[in-house]
């Protein structure tokens, strides 16, 4: 009988087998400033539209998701899109490390009334904004119904900021990273070919879809031999997914394993700024066209956006509390 566990370790051994056989800095003063001013224009507007909100995961950590996510900001601001990265990985609170800035606020300030949203923005690139570690976001259900109110009032002008919201959570499956990945519309999975990440990258689809069954799953395989690689472990994934779980894994692309990407880190800059012709860095502005021909199915004006993610994170969080006070 071909179970769930034997279809996971024909993954694995399928993998073995396989693994056997900008340049110039972005950081314009003039457009810096240009930025600013936009932000003062439109904090405290009414939103006019509605973001996409994406969050980014892994199961496990060490496959270079938060890399990733600060790169893929990037290729999206780079595009033209409007991106804020929220650094939402509690372990781990290193996107603007690799982005080379550092956050003087963050979410938390805002969310307890500290400081206001456009102070807790920081430019890290013409079009993209930063929001540092997001750390008090497991502690919404405890504010008070005003606070709680304002801060998501002021969470929902981020639609008017954005085109996409990039969320970089953390790997695994904490209290915190299931609070974001249970409201998202939407979730790149970040793996590697290897045994232990494909496993724990298919546990963290497995929750994600119980929990949050509107949700859009995507992939992204990291550090690939070859393209080929990829791509078969892209189609062997996906194939387990639909089979046991009945969902539809969209994978979006990969990026090969790149000398380019530790020389950026080691400079201090993401790669796609620090070798902008690099193999990754041609990848990954692949994905990033990928995602946005990828159909992408809003709930709704009510829902849809910032305003939604945080509404259904303040439920979903409210819920837990009160079933963990019977």
């Amino acid at each position: 009988m071909f179970d769930q566990a034997q279809g996971l370790r024909a993954l694995a051994h399928q993998t073995r087998s396989d693994q056997a056989g900008v340049g110039e800095a972005l950081k314009d003063a003039a457009a810096c400033n240009a930025s600013e001013d936009a932000i003062q224009a439109v904090v405290g507007q009414p939103p006019v539209g509605m973001a996409r909100v994406i969050a980014v995961t892994s199961g496990k950590g060490g496959v270079g998701k938060t890399n990733f996510s600060s790169n893929m900001a990037l290729a999206l601001a780079e595009s033209g899109k409007r991106v804020i990265a929220v650094d939402a990985d509690l372990g781990l609170a290193n996107l603007h490390v690799i982005l080379g800035i550092n956050p003087q606020y963050s979410l938390e300030h805002v969310m307890r009334g500290e400081r206001t949203l456009q102070e807790a923005l920081t430019i890290a690139a013409p079009g993209l904004y930063v929001i540092g570690g997001a750390s008090g976001m497991a502690e919404l259900a405890d504010l008070d119904s005003i606070r709680r109110e304002n801060f998501i009032k002021s969470l929902h002008t981020l639609d008017n900021l954005a085109d996409t919201v990039l969320i970089d959570t953390g790997a695994g499956l904490s209290r915190n990273v299931l609070s974001f990945l249970c409201a998202v519309e939407e979730v790149i999975i970040v793996t590697t070919p290897e045994p232990t990440a494909l496993t724990d990258a298919y546990a963290t689809i497995k929750v994600v879809s119980r929990e949050n069954r509107n949700a859009t799953l995507m992939l992204v395989v990291n550090m690939a031999n070859t393209p080929e690689e990829a791509r078969a472990v892209s189609e062997r994934l996906s194939a387990i997914t639909k089979r046991f779980l009945g969902i539809e894994l969209i994978p979006i692309g990969s990026i090969p394993q790149d000398p380019a990407v530790s020389r950026s880190v080691r400079a201090g800059r993401p790669f796609l700024q620090y070798q902008p012709a690099s193999p990754a860095s041609q990848s990954i502005r692949k994905i990033a066209g990928t995602l946005y021909r990828t159909p992408h199915q809003s709930s709704g004006s009510e829902s849809g956006g910032m305003g939604g993610l945080l509404q259904r994170m303040q439920r979903l969080l409210s819920f837990r509390a009160q079933a963990g006070t019977r």
